[in-house]
């Protein structure tokens, strides 16, 4: 689950593990842990970010990127204990997919 968790927050923020940025004690997993939920606007890779101007960018957020940024937080947990299990993961997944299914 840490592994997957890494990946999605890599794929959410466009910020690999191992850059530069993260010096000392800061990772992928705090950075992006101290701009959840109220600031990931400003960390979320502006590809997978919708237009500000669309209609609809702040039920985008809440609805599809928040939900998905929540995921790669509990999966990349420092205690292996903390992590959610596949099961879990799995349901969440496939409910954002029929979310947005119905939704566009």
């Amino acid at each position: 689950m840490y592994s997957f968790g890494v990946l999605l927050l890599e794929m959410l923020t466009g910020k690999q593990p191992t850059d530069d940025f993260f010096v000392d004690d800061l990772s992928l997993h705090n950075f992006t842990d101290s701009m959840f939920p109220d600031r990931l606007a400003e960390i979320i890779d502006p590809h997978m970010m919708r237009e500000e101007s669309q209609p609809g960018e702040e039920v985008w957020m809440q609805s599809y990127i928040i939900p998905l940024v929540a995921l790669g937080l509990s999966c990349s947990m420092k205690s292996p204990k903390d992590r959610p299990g596949m099961q879990d993961v799995c349901a969440k997944l496939c409910y954002q997919r029929r979310f947005y299914e119905v939704s566009y």
